[in-house]
Parts: structure tokens; sequence; C-alpha cells
């Protein structure tokens, strides 16, 4: 969701998230605070749940390339474009990896179309936006 105001500089920056939810889970959080995990959490755990660390680490970049720092970066693709690393394009990535290929790796990564819900997709892309980039670094720069 992006800001429909122009009220000063960084506008493009100003993003906001609409998210819906039941009732109930509502008027807990109305009321102070829902009982569950942060979607970062969330996120962490269906990455590892779903093997995604089998080729997306930090120590060997071997099958798949690393997801630390990516957020808000440029990638390379493998048809000599690039792409920015923004939420689209990890969601791309989830669905239909062979899309946008990054330069370097092989087409080896399936598809997460049928097997993950949105709710669960958000949560990925939420953890892997909190391993840093350069969007990350901005915005906890800004008040």
């Amino acid at each position: 969701l992006f800001c429909a105001e122009y009220c000063g500089t960084s506008h493009a920056s100003m993003r906001g998230r609409v998210v819906v939810m039941k009732q109930e889970e509502f008027e807990r959080w109305l009321a102070g605070g829902t009982q569950e995990e942060p979607m970062i959490s969330k996120g962490e755990q269906l990455f590892a749940r779903f093997g995604c660390l089998t080729c997306h680490s930090q120590v060997s970049q071997e099958r798949g390339p690393s997801l630390h720092g990516l957020f808000g970066s440029t990638v390379r693709l493998a048809d000599g474009s690039t792409v920015t690393a923004d939420e689209r394009y990890i969601r791309e990535s989830i669905v239909s990896p062979n899309a946008a290929l990054v330069a370097g790796y092989k087409p080896l990564m399936p598809t997460y179309a049928q097997q993950i819900s949105q709710e669960q997709l958000f949560q990925i892309i939420e953890y892997i936006k909190s391993l840093g980039g350069p969007q990350v670094a901005a915005a906890r720069r800004s008040p």
C-alpha cells in the first residue's frame, strides 16, 4: 500500500500495509495485541520448514544466492538485465522461480505456488526483508 498524499521528502519510502483478520483477532489486537508470534519469526520458521536454507545459506552460495542483504539491492539476472529485490521480486522468485533467474545460478528452485498460502508467503517475505539490505538500512535511519 502506498501513501496517496505528497507530504514531504522520501515520499516513495512511505509505505503501509493492510492486514485482514478475523473479528476476534481484531478485537484482541484492539485491546492490546494478539498472542500470535511476530511475522518475522513465523517467516523464519517457514523458511526452515520449506528447506530454503538448503540452497540459500550465508555460508555457501553454491546452489542459490544468499538472501542476506538482498532486500532493496540490485540483482543481476541471467539475461543480463537487473532488477531491484523488492517485495514483488521476492514473491515472484518464490512462486515462479525461473521467471527472473539470478545470473550464475542454474534453475534448480522448485515453485512453491501451490504449496504455500498467501499468509505464509507474506511471512517469508518479511523474514527475508529482516535479513537486511539498502532499503532496510535506510528505513532504520529515518526518524
